[in-house]
């Protein structure tokens, strides 16, 4: 091969390792924001649950206030 074609294979494969890198780094950049997600989705439930627990002891047969249309 001549060296011309020898310094872009080297270049080519420095780019493909920084992609793979990059692709990686992302991917964990994902998965950690996607369990962010879940321990929050988790958390607003505890919440929920809750608040209708206590809306539930200060009126036993009230039922939860309708929530604003969309478009407040």
């Amino acid at each position: 091969m001549s060296d011309a074609v020898s310094e872009r294979m080297v270049e080519l494969e420095i780019r493909m390792a920084h992609q793979e890198a990059l692709c990686q780094d992302l991917n964990d950049v994902v998965i950690r924001q996607q369990q962010e997600i879940d321990r929050l989705q988790l958390q607003v439930e505890g919440l929920r649950l809750r608040l209708v627990e206590l809306m539930e002891r200060q009126s036993p047969g009230a039922q939860l206030p309708e929530p604003p249309p969309p478009h407040y």
